[in-house]
């Protein structure tokens, strides 16, 4: 038997930020997909750099990570939705950064369009073990 928590998204009641579920062995959480832009309708600012939006997004899903008792090195997956792959050398970089050992799998598609006008959309999966 397991114990699914919903984390809601402070932008709307009708998402989860993060579910996580408690099982026997520990816990799995689910981290819905990051922006790193501003939260406004505006959306990304045209000066705004590519490796800001990276980085918020990953200090985005830490603060998530967070909340649910968990924290990046606990990642087992990262997936990643980029506007450009063009873009991907410098997300692999910044990537490197935020997991200098272990690092999770992961998936990098290109898209067509992100809300927000945001370049790149990460999220993933992590796996917290019982004490």
């Amino acid at each position: 038997m397991s114990d699914i928590r919903h984390y809601p998204s402070g932008l709307s009641p009708a998402f989860s930020e993060a579910i996580r579920i408690d099982g026997p062995g520990g816990s799995w959480i689910l981290v819905s997909g990051q922006l790193g832009v501003p939260m406004t309708r505006e959306g990304r600012p045209d000066d705004m750099d590519f490796a800001e939006e990276v980085g918020t997004c990953f200090d985005r899903i830490a603060a998530t990570l967070q909340t649910c008792g968990a924290t990046l090195s606990d990642m087992v997956r990262v997936d990643v939705h980029l506007t450009d792959l063009s873009l991907y050398p410098t997300f692999g970089k910044l990537r490197a950064a935020f997991f200098p050992q272990n690092p999770p799998t992961s998936t990098a598609v290109q898209v067509a369009g992100l809300l927000l006008n945001a370049r790149i959309e990460i999220g993933g999966m992590a796996w917290l073990p019982a004490d």
